[in-house]
């Protein structure tokens, strides 16, 4: 079952719906027009705090709908180009993880190809090596396992098809292809799944390991999160999946969910080491490695269509903007087909 919060057409209000086939449409219509009302499909909200009782309604009125097509004009049911897909839960709170260690590996390499020589950002770069290499914990196995993560900023997540602005402090603006697992509540703790799309400025970013990722994470439509919320049983083996890039029309990247190295159980034991977890709470589990520019010094321009692919949990796409003023000269050299963006 793929669940969606979108705006219809001619509308500004969100609305909670999910799919039949391939078309968009509101539980409200279908409560509506089957005649059975259910309380906790008001919102995404309602949906989570509810589960398993809401998961169970919600696919007892897709199923009604679908054995009923001739009951909805085209006003109601939508194709999926007619709308605006906001992210598919309104979400607590967005934690991202680092668990996939092959693409930390990578990364370090190309940060260490450009700061190479500079005595504040190269320690740390190598200490963090050193870090991923020895694998080891020093905190008692009675305990849950600490696992790095951020904060992601609470203001800057959309949904699909988002045009995310050039930031005008960086000339390498990239993609980070993620797993998000949706909280729900204490009886069903995995909600669902979706994709998350963590933009990440990748020459600013060596100097915040020690200060927090802000210039690196935290402009403007930085955390894209959709299409759908994709239910666990449709999902089946979430840590099996093929994920793969497509850049203005052209294979560019690829790479699998089997690389995440933890899972959901292991992070809600942590994070409630920490805190109570609320349901609508968004966790990403790391950059799948061999799908970001930074695994491969090879990033994208302004103006390029990207399409995020997961097998089973569909296409989240964006674009990324022309800087709309002078491009700031970086810290790392400006790439060639950047250099008529320069102040």
């Amino acid at each position: 079952m793929k669940l969606v919060r979108f705006v219809s057409p001619g509308s500004v209000e969100p609305e909670f719906g999910g799919l039949i086939g391939t078309s968009v449409v509101a539980f409200s219509v279908l409560q509506e027009k089957s005649g059975m009302h259910f309380d906790f499909l008001v919102d995404s909200q309602t949906y989570l705090e509810n589960l398993p009782e809401s998961e169970q309604a919600a696919r007892t009125l897709l199923d009604w709908g679908q054995q009923n097509l001739q009951e909805f004009a085209s006003d109601v049911l939508f194709e999926q180009g007619a709308i605006r897909f906001l992210a598919p839960v309104d979400v607590a709170a967005l934690f991202d993880f680092g668990l996939t260690p092959n693409h930390l590996r990578n990364s370090l390499e190309t940060l260490l190809k450009y700061e190479k020589g500079n005595p504040t950002t190269e320690p740390i770069l190598h200490a963090i090596g050193k870090s991923l290499i020895s694998g080891t914990s020093d905190v008692s196995t009675q305990k849950p396992e600490p696992l790095p993560y951020y904060k992601c900023n609470m203001n800057s997540i959309t949904g699909d098809q988002q045009v995310i602005p050039w930031p005008l402090y960086t000339s390498r603006l990239d993609i980070e292809p993620e797993l998000a697992v949706i909280y729900g509540n204490s009886r069903q703790p995995v909600a669902g799944y979706c994709i998350f799309n963590d933009i990440s400025a990748r020459d600013v970013q060596a100097p915040e390991f020690t200060g927090g990722l802000c210039l690196t994470k935290d402009m403007a439509c930085g955390n894209q999160l959709g299409p759908y919320l994709v239910t666990t049983d449709e999902v089946g083996d979430a840590y099996d999946q093929d994920v793969w890039v497509v850049v203005n029309g052209e294979p560019r990247f690829s790479g699998s969910t089997s690389e995440i190295s933890h899972r959901p159980e292991a992070v809600f034991a942590w994070m409630q080491e920490i805190c109570q977890i609320e349901p609508g709470t968004v966790f990403g589990f790391g950059t799948i490695p061999g799908c970001t520019g930074l695994d491969f010094d090879d990033f994208l321009n302004p103006g390029d269509q990207v399409e995020i692919n997961f097998s089973r949990l569909g296409t989240l796409r964006c674009s990324f903007a022309e800087p709309q003023s002078g491009l700031a000269p970086g810290r790392w050299p400006v790439r060639a087909s950047l250099e008529r963006y320069l102040v």
